[in-house]
């Protein structure tokens, strides 16, 4: 697998790939999880109007947006030597604690009670 990512070819693809992203992508603070996507996927206009933006930006943002926390969460248990799997009795005990008609932490706008919280999962 070395040689093949030390080939001429494959590293001249990645440089490639590094250098026609948009001053959007490039100033992204998800970058570091998409890279810019897969150049074939480069069609849309970025907000300072280049040409060549990763159409899936958007959706991107917003999954990596969503999923900071936990993560940084389990990279902090796991340099503590505990399970990454502990992440739900934090989230549990958060949940817990939070009145039910505060405003849900999705982002939404919604109280908790008609969006992530239990109500919300007892219609599901």
């Amino acid at each position: 697998m070395l040689e093949l990512a030390n080939l001429p070819r494959q590293r001249s693809y990645g440089h490639d790939k590094r250098d026609t992203l948009t001053a959007t992508c490039r100033d992204c603070d998800v970058r570091f999880a998409c890279n810019g996507g897969c150049p074939k996927d480069r069609f849309a206009t970025s907000t300072h109007g280049e040409p060549g933006q990763q159409y899936l930006c958007p959706g991107y943002k917003t999954f990596f947006a969503h999923v900071r926390r936990p993560m940084e969460t389990m990279v902090q248990l796991l340099r503590k030597h505990r399970a990454p799997a502990e992440l739900m009795y934090i989230y549990a005990a958060e949940d817990h604690r939070r009145s039910r008609n505060a405003q849900c932490t999705c982002g939404s706008g919604k109280k908790w009670k008609h969006c992530h919280g239990l109500e919300s999962t007892a219609r599901s």
